[in-house]
C-alpha cells in the first residue's frame, strides 16, 4: 500500500486560498524535514520534495524559491515560537525562568532542529534568532541592537550546543547556568574558570 503524502493527509475541502496556501506550505515543509530524517540535505530533490508533500511543482514555487528557503521559514517559525515562549517572563528579574521556558520548550522540538543543524544551517538559526529579537528595535539605537544580537548568539549556541549533546544536562542544570552568566556575565570567567590563554 502506497503511503499517503502531507497533503492527502489534510481534509481540503472549501477551504480559502488562504488556508490552502497554508496547508501546502505545512505540507512542504513536513516533507522535507521527513525526507531530512532519511537522507542528506544536500541529496533532496523538488521532485523529492513534491512527491512526499503531494503537491505540484507549480504550488511549490508559488510558495517557495529553493530548498533553502523552506528551512528559512521553517527556522523562522521555530524561533518565533521560542521567543513567544521565552517573553512570558522579566528576562531581568526572571533570568532562570526564561532559560527554563526556552530549554522546555526546545525540548519537543530537538529532533527536527538537530536535524537543521546537521544540515548545516546553525549559523541561519542564530541570525534568525537575532532578525526575531531585533524586530522592533530601530537600526539606530546601536547599543541595543548589538546587545540584543550579542544575546541571540548567547542563547542560540547555548541551545544548539545542548541539542547537540542529546539534552544531556536536566533543564533545571542548564537553566541555571544560563542564568548565572546573563545576569553575572564576566564574573562567571573566574568562577567557571573559562579564560582566554
Amino acid at each position: 500500500m502506497q503511503e499517503q503524502t502531507e497533503l492527502q493527509k489534510r481534509n481540503l475541502l472549501r477551504m480559502s486560498n488562504q488556508e490552502s496556501n497554508a496547508i501546502t506550505r505545512e505540507c512542504i515543509e513536513t516533507a522535507l524535514i521527513r525526507l531530512m530524517e532519511k537522507k542528506a540535505f544536500a541529496d533532496i530533490s523538488i521532485q523529492d520534495i513534491i512527491t512526499v508533500a503531494g503537491v505540484s511543482r507549480s504550488s511549490y514555487y508559488r510558495n517557495y524559491e529553493s530548498k533553502e528557503d523552506i528551512l528559512t521559514q521553517y527556522i523562522r517559525t521555530i524561533n518565533e515560537s521560542l521567543s513567544t515562549v521565552m517573553l512570558r517572563y522579566d528576562a531581568v528579574h526572571e533570568t532562570k525562568k526564561v532559560w527554563e521556558a526556552l530549554l522546555t520548550a526546545a525540548k519537543p522540538l530537538a529532533p527536527k532542529y538537530r536535524l537543521l543543524l546537521e544540515a548545516g544551517f546553525g549559523e541561519k538559526v542564530t541570525m534568525e534568532f537575532s532578525r526575531t529579537m531585533n524586530e522592533k528595535v530601530d537600526p539606530a539605537n546601536h547599543t541595543l541592537w548589538y546587545s540584543n544580537v550579542y544575546w541571540a548568539g548567547a542563547i542560540s549556541s547555548v541551545l544548539s550546543e545542548w541539542i547537540r549533546n542529546n539534552m544531556n544536562v536536566p533543564v533545571d542544570a542548564l537553566a541555571e547556568t544560563g542564568s548565572n552568566l546573563m545576569i553575572n556575565g564576566i564574573r562567571t570567567v573566574l568562577e567557571y574558570g573559562n579564560k582566554c590563554e
